[in-house]
């Protein structure tokens, strides 16, 4: 790991080197919690088959959808029997659910640490962008596929997921409406900045090849979305929030 955690956010490949954001690390985590993997005591083999399984979900939804993909379809793709996926899911909401879990707690445990220490707004703002966009990036399947598949879930993992996307969006307003308190942002709706923020966020992982269209990467695209919302921020005469 890097000696200084300023240096982590400053490329994409020393973020990854850093949080080591990949499915096989994600999955360990899952298995380490005790979310999957009942009654198998290897820990390894329980990492590597959850990851398989993973895959393979991600890649069948993303190709012919997750509501339309059988546990069949699945064990087949991941070279599991369907008796041994049973070992890991009881369904495909339990899998769902899996995925959307470990994604709320990487995203909240990434951001934290981002941004611990820093007092600046404007600086804790720029970073909690870039740190967003660049786990976004190494792991975009697993938001691409919870952003895509959210209305097929339940109820319950349906409320989960809006639960998160306003975790985020609550950290961006938090940090906005500080901006305002020490002088450095206008008195614009706070939850209207960081909706707007969280949209323009969104659009790099379901919509990336547009942006590499044009010539972005996702540091630059982090760059391009900080100077857009703090223009934003900063322009005089925009209506104040209302208490």
């Amino acid at each position: 790991m890097p000696a200084a955690r300023t240096d982590n956010t400053t490329t994409l490949d020393a973020f990854a080197a850093y949080y080591d954001l990949n499915t096989a690390a994600l999955c360990a985590h899952i298995v380490a919690r005790g979310q999957a993997a009942a009654g198998i005591r290897n820990t390894e083999t329980a990492t590597a088959n959850l990851s398989r399984i993973v895959e393979a979900a991600l890649r069948l939804a993303n190709r012919k959808g997750f509501a339309a993909m059988t546990l069949r379809e699945l064990a087949a793709a991941s070279g599991l029997s369907l008796g041994g996926l049973y070992a890991y899911i009881r369904n495909k909401d339990s899998l769902a659910q899996l995925i959307q879990q470990q994604i709320g707690v990487t995203l909240r445990t990434v951001m934290t640490d981002t941004l611990t220490d820093l007092t600046d707004p404007r600086e804790r703002l720029a970073l909690a962008i870039r740190s967003h966009v660049f786990t976004t990036e190494l792991l975009r399947d697993w938001f691409f596929f919870l952003y895509m598949e959210a209305h097929h879930l339940t109820s319950t993992a349906r409320g989960e997921a809006i639960a998160l996307e306003r975790g985020s969006e609550t950290v961006f307003c938090d940090i906005i409406r500080a901006g305002q308190t020490s002088g450095a942002y206008a008195g614009v709706p706070a939850p209207v900045a960081a909706g707007l923020l969280k949209a323009m966020l969104q659009d790099w992982y379901l919509k990336r090849m547009k942006h590499h269209a044009r010539g972005l990467d996702a540091l630059s695209y982090a760059d391009t979305v900080t100077s857009a919302i703090e223009a934003y921020l900063t322009t005089p005469g925009i209506p104040e929030e209302i208490p």
